[in-house]
């Protein structure tokens, strides 16, 4: 029995608000691969510090960030672990075709994923090639907005990475979720001081500095240590350089 051109088939969650997006991914697939994708997908829900995938560990399923934010550890030879990136919502995490993972992937807040089974999935693509470079197509563009973000972490004064960073934020976890564009709105920082001086390559005094300036200046309210009031957006990606 055929399948109806308009059936969805993919959780709800996929169909509105931050989802939506990740949706619109699966749309370029025809009905029968929809309702494959369906068989061998899920949405869970995950808890604060709960690891998503090891490292060095070939992981069984790959996905994307429904709600929530996810951080990417790397445990330096010294037996350090240092945050190298942060997965926010329609990320992607996982690793698709071959390849242990690089890094671990914990959950930094509750979150929610739209979770795959890697080598079902595998399959499906290699038997739609147009789909299948659309796919990997998406996946370099995820790759170039890292790069972008290295380029924005690395060489610029510690201002202009706060406020990059905070941006990041008001994609990945803004209170008013889809309304992020309403000012003004509230992201939460769910690491320490030291853990995100470090991540932004600087020392806990300059980031607080940094964040009283651009309170200061009324582009931010600093509620407490972890939770920021966004007042003026367009002047917070003014000061990061992003349009």
């Amino acid at each position: 029995m055929a399948l109806p051109e308009h059936e969805p088939l993919l959780p709800p969650a996929l169909r509105h608000g931050s989802g939506k997006h990740i949706g619109q991914l699966f749309e370029r697939f025809g009905p029968a691969e929809r309702a494959a994708i369906a068989a061998i997908s899920c949405l869970k829900k995950i808890r604060t510090g709960e690891t998503v995938i090891d490292e060095g560990e070939t992981s069984q399923h790959l996905g994307y960030v429904v709600d929530g934010i996810l951080c990417m550890k790397k445990v330096l030879p010294d037996g350090r672990s240092h945050i190298i990136g942060f997965l926010t919502r329609a990320d992607m995490f996982g690793r698709i075709f071959d390849g242990g993972a690089g890094y671990s992937v914990a959950a930094l807040t509750d979150a929610e994923l739209f979770c795959l089974q890697r080598e079902p999935f595998e399959r499906i693509l290699r038997g739609n090639p147009a789909v299948e470079r659309s796919f990997l197509v998406n996946v370099l563009d995820e790759l170039d907005a890292a790069r972008a973000s290295v380029l924005l972490l690395g060489g610029r004064r510690v201002l202009e990475r706060v406020a990059a960073f905070l941006l990041l934020l008001a994609r990945g976890n803004s209170e008013t979720g889809e309304g992020a564009g309403q000012m003004p709105f509230v992201v939460r920082v769910p690491v320490r001081r030291v853990e995100l001086a470090q991540y932004l390559g600087t020392r806990p005094e300059s980031l607080s500095r940094a964040l009283h300036a651009l309170q200061a200046r009324a582009i931010i309210r600093i509620i407490d240590a972890a939770n920021f009031e966004i007042i003026d957006r367009a002047a917070l990606a003014e000061i990061a350089g992003q349009d």
